[in-house]
């Protein structure tokens, strides 16, 4: 029996959200020598943000474009993102939805998404 995915549970449930926050969960990982590990969801996509402290990963969740309009066949974008020090998201569209704008344009080059 597959474990349900709890993303695709959360956005199931509530149909109007477009964005969510939460943080990393754990996953088993096999690596090359067979040996099994649990690590953090996106540890090296976080790992690569440099050194940090680990109780302030988050990963946001997007499944709209940037249009607002629903990304095709379902899909959710997960999106590594780390706290400043005593930061605190609210877990909204209204507070995510810019989030993810901003971070998606930040390093875009100017003239490919037409703005």
């Amino acid at each position: 029996m597959q474990k349900p995915d709890v993303d695709v549970q959360f956005f199931t449930e509530h149909p109007d959200r477009k964005y969510r926050i939460r943080s990393p969960l754990k996953q088993m990982v096999i690596d090359k020598q067979r040996g099994s590990h649990v690590i953090d969801e996106c540890e090296l996509e976080f790992r690569s943000l440099g050194d940090h402290k680990r109780d302030r990963r988050r990963i946001v969740l997007c499944r709209a474009d940037h249009r607002g309009n629903l990304l095709p066949e379902g899909k959710i974008l997960k999106v590594p993102f780390l706290l400043y020090a005593d930061e605190a998201v609210e877990d909204d569209d209204a507070t995510l939805g810019p989030i993810i704008f901003e971070l998606m344009f930040s390093q875009q080059e100017p003239d490919v998404m037409g703005f």
